[in-house]
């Protein structure tokens, strides 16, 4: 961490203290709020969300063991010492019981500040690389990183490493399965906030009074069953990054409320009247076609504009199909160990039947594909019949990847498929076409353009 990221909170009613201290601390670069009073101090730490708290043992209002254990209840993170001119053994027993790091004796030297305040912000930084450490391991055990040589994919990874050393919010867009989160956390893994957390919520796989809880955090009697204040996500990723995932599923309301955080940096806890800082960075994702659903009505154009700062484009899976033998190769070194097996490979048979596969599921499916491949496999390499699919290529109808898929997302996959015979039925001639399947001219070149689909005219 670096000094001038750090923010430390002062508190005690003796000017000549908090102006020392103010001073000492100043000089090493370190951010520092002063608060006089213990209601003042809870308030300063739940807003500024501080790495280090100095508090007085006797305030005027409450003690330094009631402030540090309202700190404690809001951010268990922030390390705490107690200054006192009268130390005794149950002092110190009770602060440690609540997880003071330390306790100070006054008069103190500037050197024994500093030293001690130094200490406190190394621990701090450790237990952020540890929990970054733990987050990369989680990562790599998963097997998640982008695999592919194609100039599209290239381009893509390249535009994460760029844009990850900004702050700047960005807009993912891809159909489902290209691998946005992937995308997502690769730009965190580049940006000065890599140890800090990765926080990702799946905004229309939640209820609108839950996701607004899980973003926005409640005070203690905010709602029924609401018996204690419990932070956000908003707040837990302080320092950290916040992946909105499908972003054009938030109802309306909740995306009046995201935009004053992008805006104002401030957000209240759900029946919280003191605003609290957000230091997050924001990178979103969606599937959908966003600027059509301005013009519909049904997404926010100013919240589209400050989300679309930057745009990452993932292309599908089929535009980029000599991706295909390298990912499934990556996935049957992924999944062999898991299944107790030392496969060979894919044998070249089975490679061309990938090749020629669509991919409706993109990533995601050939994964699925894959995995179920090397469970199934009876010899040491991956064979055509294995994948079961060169007779799902063969059917009019929808393969069964989609029914794995939530329904607007197996709706749209059908609808290109659909097309996409269609159009190659009629010779890639979009008014044949548009006679044949009973769909007005406009209308066929809308959903052409929509799913990236290719005609003659």
């Amino acid at each position: 961490m670096s000094p001038d990221s750090v923010r430390i909170l002062v508190a005690d009613d003796e000017a000549n203290i908090v102006s020392l201290l103010r001073k000492v601390l100043g000089d090493e670069k370190y951010n520092v709020f002063t608060a006089s009073t213990g209601a003042e101090a809870c308030r300063v730490a739940e807003r500024e969300q501080v790495h280090l708290a100095l508090l007085d043992l006797i305030l005027p209002d409450m003690t330094g063991i009631e402030v540090l254990k309202c700190i404690r209840e809001k951010s268990p993170a922030t390390q705490v010492f107690i200054m006192t001119a009268f130390a005794t053994a149950e002092t110190a027993v009770s602060a440690m019981k609540l997880g003071a790091l330390d306790y100070l004796i006054k008069p103190f030297s500037i050197d024994e500040i500093r030293i001690q305040v130094k200490r406190a912000i190394e621990e701090t930084a450790l237990g952020m690389e540890n929990l970054a450490l733990r987050h990369e391991i989680a990562r790599r055990e998963a097997g998640e990183k982008f695999v592919g040589e194609s100039s599209v994919i290239r381009e893509a990874v390249e535009t994460a490493k760029t844009v990850g050393h900004t702050e700047a919010t960005i807009l993912i867009l891809g159909e489902s399965g290209t691998g946005k989160e992937l995308i997502a956390r690769a730009i965190h893994a580049e940006s000065l906030r890599r140890a800090g957390p990765f926080l990702a919520i799946n905004c229309g796989a939640i209820p609108e009074n839950l996701l607004e809880r899980e973003l926005f955090g409640n005070e203690k009697g905010a709602f029924t069953g609401a018996d204690a204040t419990r932070p956000g996500l908003l707040e837990a990723a302080s320092d950290g990054t916040i992946f909105l995932d499908e972003i054009s599923e938030m109802p309306p309301a909740l995306q009046v409320k995201l935009l004053r955080v992008l805006e104002g940096l401030e957000f209240l806890r759900l029946g919280g009247t003191r605003p609290i800082r957000s230091r997050a960075r924001f990178l979103a994702a969606t599937n959908r076609d966003i600027p059509q659903l301005v013009a519909d009505g049904r997404f926010r154009q100013d919240l589209f504009y400050r989300l679309n700062v930057i745009s990452i484009v993932l292309p599908p899976l089929r535009d980029r199909a000599g991706d295909v033998p390298l990912l499934a190769s990556h996935f049957v070194k992924l999944f062999s160990p898991e299944a107790g097996k030392r496969l060979a490979g894919i044998s070249p048979d089975a490679v061309q039947t990938l090749s020629a596969y669509n991919w409706p599921g993109n990533v995601r499916e050939l994964r699925n594909v894959i995995e179920r491949a090397v469970i199934l496999c009876r010899g040491n390499m991956i064979e055509s019949a294995d994948l079961r699919l060169e007779a799902e290529a063969d059917k009019a109808g929808p393969p069964p990847a989609l029914f794995a898929l939530p329904h607007r997302d197996a709706r749209d996959g059908f609808e290109k498929e659909y097309i996409a015979r269609a159009l190659a039925t009629a010779g890639g001639n979009i008014t044949r076409c548009a006679e044949a399947i009973g769909l007005d001219r406009k209308n066929l070149q809308d959903k052409i353009r929509k799913y990236g689909l290719k005609s003659s005219d």
